[in-house]
């Protein structure tokens, strides 16, 4: 695969974590970049090296060094010290030309072009399976960004699972059902392995007949383009166990908990935008 610095030039993280490692394993598993095009600016020096050894990443300190090169700069830092990370002498430091990609939730493009003035700014919005290469990441361009940048933002999130281009306005909906959705899903793989375990199973087979249930069900939905609801009928016989199981879980009310969940999420999302 052709390497995506041809378009983008050297790519900048700012903010190590468990984010950031995983779309750099993504990146250098692609083979779209060697791992001497990435930088990575991080305040801890046990990090640093850790990214070093690793992956043969450039990792150092020093944010002003990360980003002086770059012609992609991934703000990978939690959205609640966007403020003291992102600071003027960094921005500063950015080359004019370069495209700023931020992967923290609850800051806007509003928010991002003032704290990256000058710069043509994406909105992404990733979730944690990425680390797995099974991520599901929804992207929102500013009007600024080149057709060149959009694709490479595009192969690089694609390298770690599933990729939409939307517009900014979808965004807080996406963080609150795939962005959040995992907290959701392992809280049910958690109790569907309890419920075996109260039904007489080893708990590590419980989590594992749970865990590749949800993994295989997912799947199928992708792969077969059938609506969810075909295929929940397909395991549902006329008066059979799985509806019975179905009628349980309704009475329960878990179909309007995920709606309450999703809204909560979208709720929470908003106070944060507002401090």
């Amino acid at each position: 695969m052709e390497k995506i610095t041809a378009q983008t030039g050297a790519i900048a993280f700012i903010g190590g974590g468990a984010m950031a490692e995983a779309i750099i394993k993504g990146i250098l598993g692609a083979q779209l970049a060697q791992p001497g095009e990435i930088f990575v600016g991080d305040p801890t020096p046990a990090r640093c090296e850790y990214l070093q050894k690793t992956y043969g990443v450039e990792a150092m300190v020093d944010n002003k060094a990360a980003v002086k090169n770059a012609g992609l700069i991934i703000l990978a830092v939690k959205p609640q010290v966007v403020d003291a990370a992102i600071t003027s002498d960094l921005v500063a430091a950015m080359p004019p030309q370069a495209t700023v990609l931020s992967i923290m939730g609850s800051v806007d493009l509003d928010k991002l072009h003032k704290v990256v003035p000058g710069h043509a700014v994406i909105r992404v919005m990733p979730n944690t399976p990425l680390a797995v290469g099974a991520g599901m990441t929804a992207i929102a361009p500013d009007s600024k960004v080149s057709a060149a940048m959009l694709d490479a933002a595009k192969t690089i999130f694609g390298s770690c699972g599933e990729v939409e281009v939307v517009a900014e306005s979808a965004i807080e909906a996406i963080a609150a059902v795939s962005g959040c959705g995992p907290g959701y899903v392992f809280m049910l793989i958690d109790a569907l392995a309890d419920a075996g375990v109260n039904a007489g199973l080893p708990r590590a087979m419980a989590i594992k007949l749970a865990a590749q249930t949800f993994a295989g069900s997912g799947k199928m939905v992708l792969e077969t383009g059938l609506h969810p609801a075909q295929l929940r009928d397909q395991v549902t016989s006329p008066g059979g166990t799985t509806i019975a199981g179905i009628h349980a879980l309704e009475n329960r009310g878990v179909r309007a908990a995920m709606y309450d969940a999703v809204l909560a999420a979208m709720a929470r999302s908003e106070k944060l935008k507002g401090k």
